[in-house]
C-alpha cells in the first residue's frame, strides 16, 4: 500500500526512523532508502533488517551528500499507490498513517498530497508554521490548507509526474512545491492533523540525540546563516538528570 522515500544523511536520526516505519506500518509497505552518507552502523542496521524479512531496499548511494535529488530515484523506484517523502530526522511517526492516508484520498479525490502533522512543544516547532496560518479544508477530518512541504508527504499515485517534474537541488522544498502545482491543476494538498509524527528540529532537541555539531555544519554549507545563529546560540547545562532524554522517549510512546 505504501512506499516510504527517505534519503539519508543523519545515520543517527535513520536508524531509528527505519525501526520505527517497520514497528508501526501493519499494512503492506516498502522502504526505499537512498544513502548519501557512508555510515557502517547504518549499513548494520539495513543488512540485520534485511535478515528479519524487512522490505527495506537501498536504492543508491554517493559518496557526497546529492540531498533532495535522490528523491527522484526513490520515487520512480516506488511500487505501492501511496508515496512518502520523508525528511531523515523524522525519528518517529504514528501508527495506522497508510490507512488513514488511503480513506482520505478514496474520500477526497481533489486532495493528492497528505502532510503530517508534527510535535511541537516549548523546545520545537517540527517545522511547521503556526496553525493560526491554516484554513479549515475539512476541520471535522482534521485538514487544513496552508503552508506544507515535505517533512512526512504523502502523494498519491496518480501525481507521480507532477511530483517528478519539479526540479531537484541538494536543498529544495518539494513539498511546498507540489502543493502549489496542486493548486494550479484544481487539486489539493492539506495538512492533516489524524496524522503526526516527531520531526527533530531545534537545538535543544539535536543536542539531546548528539546532533547539534553535525546540524551547525549542515546548515552553515547550505548557506542558511539564520539557522546557523539560533543553534550556535544554543548551550544548556548538560542533561545528567535524563529529563531531555525521558521526553524525547515519552513522546515517541506518544505517537
Amino acid at each position: 500500500m505504501i512506499s516510504y522515500c527517505i534519503a539519508a544523511y543523519r545515520p543517527t536520526y535513520a536508524r531509528l526512523l527505519l525501526a520505527d516505519l517497520e514497528a508501526k506500518t501493519s499494512v503492506a509497505f516498502e522502504i526505499l532508502v537512498w544513502l548519501n552518507v557512508a555510515d557502517a552502523t547504518l549499513d548494520a542496521d539495513i543488512a540485520a533488517a534485511h535478515a528479519r524479512g524487512v522490505p527495506l531496499r537501498v536504492v543508491g548511494r554517493t559518496p557526497e551528500n546529492i540531498g533532495m535529488q535522490a528523491y527522484a530515484a526513490l520515487f520512480r523506484a516506488a511500487r505501492f499507490p501511496l508515496i512518502a517523502q520523508i525528511d531523515d530526522d523524522v525519528v518517529s511517526v504514528s501508527r495506522g498513517i497508510a490507512e488513514r492516508a488511503d480513506r482520505l484520498f478514496r474520500r477526497w479525490p481533489s486532495v493528492r498530497q497528505l502532510v503530517a502533522d508534527v510535535w511541537q512543544d516549548d523546545l520545537t516547532t517540527g517545522a511547521r508554521p503556526p496553525l493560526d496560518q491554516y484554513r479549515p479544508f475539512d476541520a471535522g477530518e482534521g485538514l487544513y490548507s496552508g503552508p506544507i512541504d515535505g517533512w512526512f508527504s504523502i502523494y498519491h499515485r496518480s501525481i507521480l509526474p507532477l511530483v517528478l517534474s519539479v526540479p531537484l537541488a541538494p536543498y529544495c522544498m518539494l513539498g511546498a512545491a507540489v502543493c502549489g502545482r496542486l493548486a494550479q491543476s484544481g487539486q489539493h494538498g492539506v495538512l492533516d492533523l489524524g496524522m503526526k509524527v516527531f520531526h527533530v528540529i531545534g537545538p535543544a532537541y539535536a543536542d539531546a540525540f548528539g546532533m547539534l555539531d553535525f546540524e551547525i555544519e549542515k546548515y552553515r554549507r547550505l548557506g542558511r546563516p539564520e539557522i546557523v545563529a539560533w543553534y550556535e546560540g544554543y548551550r544548556r547545562e548538560p542533561d545528567t538528570a535524563g529529563h531531555l532524554a525521558a521526553r524525547i522517549d515519552a513522546i515517541r510512546k506518544a505517537l
